[in-house]
């Protein structure tokens, strides 16, 4: 036992630079967004996305021979995730900008890891939740709201509905990383292939209801930037993310809420020409501050495999 919790606290810098990999990339989605807008309408773009995602997902389960269940339960599981991941907190959440600042958006989204903490006290309890963890989710929420900036709390007298809304996608994002817990024992590639692939259908079936997708016109920078979301953001980041929930576990996983939304900030200035603050640095120091002190090992021992 002494060996297997060694090897694991080994392994932890590993897993906290994976984490950082999928914050990156799904930051970098922000940025991919915006290109994508630029001709094509919102739910569209997102279901064109997916899809891509989902391809190339199925190429690489395909070229490494992973095993797929393909019982019903385990589809109805799939279906689920996908709908708690992508499909149902994207269309909330497109709904939701419209009365919500995206700033104050971007704050209300990195309170997932609140979410599932509260969650694992009340109910679950599958993980220690100790005072560190407390003080890291803290720093970590704190450093989120630094880089974007303390104004875009002003938001909050105005627009409720629409952070309510935004708030259920949020608490969408928490419970798919409590339900991605059962999926410990299959292939995060074939858990990102199935997921992703539900995800894009449900997105296609909204697309048709509220967009005419078979009517666009995308620029090909547009259709360059999606290709590029779904491979590496939701392709790439998705099986990072499921091997993720499996090392770190839920509550330590949901800390990537936090490096998405100040990657996101920082691509915006090298990337996109915004400017890069004081405030920035010092809120990016402490999302990776707090991300660390959730994340490391109390008396030498990390979140045990289900």
């Amino acid at each position: 036992m002494a060996v297997q919790t060694t090897e694991r606290a080994q392994r932890l810098p590993l897993e906290l630079l994976l984490l950082g990999v999928v914050g990156f990339l799904w930051g970098a989605q922000f940025g991919f967004t915006k290109i994508q807008l630029e001709s094509m309408p919102p739910v569209t773009s997102v279901a064109i996305r997916l899809m891509f995602g989902a391809v190339f997902m199925w190429g690489i389960v395909i070229a490494q021979g992973v095993t797929v269940p393909f019982g019903f339960r385990t589809w109805r599981d799939f279906a689920t995730q996908g709908l708690l991941t992508s499909a149902g907190p994207g269309g909330l959440i497109a709904w939701g900008q419209q009365y919500v600042d995206s700033a104050l958006a971007a704050i209300l989204n990195s309170t997932s890891p609140i979410l599932v903490m509260l969650v694992t006290l009340l109910y679950t309890r599958q993980e220690s939740i100790g005072p560190r963890r407390f003080l890291g989710l803290a720093i970590g929420l704190g450093g989120v709201i630094t880089i974007i900036g303390f104004e875009a709390l002003k938001g909050l007298d105005r627009g409720f509905a629409g952070q309510i809304v935004i708030m259920m996608a949020t608490l969408g994002y928490a419970s798919a990383t409590l339900f991605g817990r059962r999926f410990t024992g299959i292939s995060p590639v074939a858990t990102a292939a199935a997921t992703v692939t539900c995800s894009a259908i449900m997105m296609t079936i909204l697309a048709f209801i509220t967009e005419r997708p078979l009517a666009i016109d995308p620029s090909s920078r547009s259709l360059y930037a999606t290709i590029a979301g779904g491979i590496f953001c939701n392709g790439v980041g998705s099986v990072i993310y499921f091997r993720l929930i499996r090392t770190l576990g839920s509550l330590g996983t949901s800390t990537v809420s936090f490096l998405k939304a100040a990657f996101g900030v920082v691509i915006g200035c090298f990337l996109l020409g915004e400017t890069f603050t004081v405030s920035i640095a010092i809120g990016l120091a402490a999302v990776l501050i707090g991300v660390v002190a959730v994340n490391e090992p109390s008396n030498g021992k990390v979140p045990a495999r289900s």
